[in-house]
């Protein structure tokens, strides 16, 4: 899919001679989310935030907060409700930021680096969808990891009853895909959603296309995901609505 252009005015001429294969204007692209400053406690579920510097740029650093993280230790799965919101009222359009992750050491050993992009999360704070890396499983690592992890690189989820566990059962190697990622590295993440088709793209690079999202509300709020034993690292984010 070729990169949009923020102007409506272009898209609209664009979309005129089928260049792109979208339902909708994409409203014009707004400046990046302020994310200079920690999120209030209202704005987080089961994650502690901070602004933090890596690989020599400032970013907001997630991470699940001692109580999750111990939850998980203790087996309380993955693919929980850990976010952090950075916005209001997101129907559809085009998410997008600059992610990295490390491990911590806190994890369990099935630890990946978890870090993506979060959005309908639903007013009682529970339910959401999210496209997420798993940072190790990306093809750039040296040495690149093994089968069939190589091909786990992004995944899509619904939470709380479409896992990647459901997903792997229920359709293998539809909802997540291999990934040109690697831990330890910054990669441009840019989700579209469009009605219960949603594409994701790393780096300029098509990596994930579903057409059966499973919609867990018609709108709400939006932000960052991260899983067990990852400290995420998020800059430069934007979010382009839909009119």
């Amino acid at each position: 899919m070729p990169t949009l252009l923020v102007r409506p005015v272009t898209i609209a001429r664009r979309l005129a001679r089928g260049a792109l294969a979208l339902p909708a204007l994409l409203v014009a692209c707004a400046p990046p989310v302020d994310i200079a400053r920690v999120p209030s406690p209202a704005s987080v579920r089961g994650v502690d935030t901070r602004i933090a510097a890596h690989l020599g740029r400032p970013a907001l650093m997630v991470m699940l907060d001692d109580a999750e993280q111990a939850a998980q230790r203790a087996g309380a799965g993955g693919n929980r409700a850990t976010w952090v919101a950075l916005g209001d009222d997101f129907a559809d359009g085009v998410l997008e930021a600059d992610v990295a992750a490390t491990l911590t050491g806190r994890g369990g050993p099935d630890s990946r680096g978890f870090v993506g992009l979060a959005w309908h999360i639903a007013d009682d704070r529970d339910a959401f969808e999210a496209v997420y890396l798993r940072m190790t499983n990306g093809t750039r690592n040296v040495p690149p990891p093994p089968s069939p992890r190589d091909t786990r690189a992004v995944q899509y989820i619904a939470h709380p009853a479409f896992h990647f566990g459901v997903s792997r059962e229920r359709a293998p190697g539809r909802y997540e895909q291999a990934a040109p990622v690697a831990l330890g590295s910054w990669h441009r993440l840019r989700v579209d959603v469009a009605g219960a088709r949603v594409i994701a793209h790393v780096d300029g690079v098509r990596v994930l296309e579903i057409d059966d999202a499973r919609r867990t509300a018609p709108r709400g709020r939006w932000g960052i995901w991260v899983g067990d034993g990852t400290a995420a690292y998020v800059a430069n984010v934007r979010v382009t609505r839909r009119r």
